[in-house]
């Protein structure tokens, strides 16, 4: 991937190859769509379709891959799926997030530790939208869009040989480096989508102290499909992460089997709490740059404790 990266810089107007869908999304959500309480509209369903286009040119994954990372035209279309529109909802967030986990699965990219996690968090959420297992479900929709699209903003700046934030441009340097855990990496990249751009995403789509109740059952929600990309990471990257990952979670003896703080450091509800009072901070004319220099410290916090794990055998 990263030999063509530079080229692929100039192109405009990228044609849309469609990827084979790996996660039936019907299999995280009770009813179809187009039919859905959700109220689709038939342009909103047409949209959803608009990227399966051509989803069955070409049975062979050969073309998308140079090696262990993508091929030019594997870049072309990655960089297709991260064009996003101001007609997203999300089935269509869904949609990208699962085809870019296939691409990056498909040629055993490391890039795609992220999506191969996200497109499971994702489908989560739906999940509960459908459901009505939250009260909010207006907002939960608008935030699974914004959220994913600011990984998607990202991932689109590396892939042109741009400069990603500084968590992102982290989590790629890590991925890339053969002397570092992918189990590193991956946490690495959940860390930097919940304390970076957690807390602008609740800004973004007016979130106030009434959803407050909602975001940390979304929160809740996520412990229960994590063995579910756990058994992805091993299959496509043979990455057992599940020892940090359930510590993550589910945290209670994480100290114990890493050391002595890391549960405080290194607690996925920990982090979910202070993204959130980072976005009580971040709506404060007086706050913006405390907010921001509590994430920045926060990130490169754990950051230093899973390098630490890493250099020491434990991850």
């Amino acid at each position: 991937m990263k030999n063509v990266v530079a080229t692929l810089a100039f192109l405009t107007g990228l044609a849309g190859l469609g990827l084979g869908c790996t996660i039936d999304l019907e299999t995280y959500v009770d009813s179809n769509p187009s039919t859905s309480e959700d109220g689709l509209t038939a342009t909103e369903q047409d949209y959803r379709m608009e990227i399966r286009t051509d989803s069955n040119r070409d049975s062979s994954e050969d073309w998308r891959c140079d090696g262990a990372y993508l091929s030019e035209q594997g870049v072309e279309q990655m960089l297709r799926l991260t064009e996003v529109t101001d007609r997203e909802n999300i089935y269509s967030t869904y949609e990208r997030i699962d085809r870019i986990a296939t691409l990056f699965q498909a040629c055993e990219d490391p890039w795609g530790l992220f999506p191969t996690t996200y497109r499971h968090i994702t489908a989560r959420i739906i999940k509960a939208i459908e459901r009505r297992e939250i009260e909010d479900t207006a907002w939960a929709k608008k935030i699974v869009v914004d959220f994913a699209g600011r990984y998607l903003e990202n991932l689109q700046a590396v892939l042109l040989n741009e400069r990603p934030s500084y968590a992102w441009g982290q989590y790629y340097y890590l991925a890339d480096r053969d002397d570092v855990s992918r189990t590193r990496a991956v946490v690495v990249a959940m860390v930097a989508h919940l304390t970076l751009d957690l807390p602008y995403s609740l800004v973004a789509v007016e979130s106030t102290d009434d959803h407050k109740d909602d975001y940390f059952v979304l929160g809740e929600l996520m412990i229960e499909i994590t063995p579910d990309f756990i058994e992805d990471l091993i299959y496509y990257y043979d990455t057992d992460a599940e020892d940090i990952l359930n510590g993550f979670f589910m945290g209670d003896w994480v100290d114990g089997a890493f050391g002595p703080n890391t549960t405080i450091t290194l607690s996925y509800q920990t982090i979910r709490t202070k993204s959130w009072n980072n976005r009580w901070l971040l709506e404060q004319r007086w706050g913006g740059w405390l907010a921001e220099r509590e994430i920045y410290t926060a990130f490169w916090a754990i950051d230093g404790v899973l390098g630490t794990l890493d250099a020491t055998g434990r991850i």
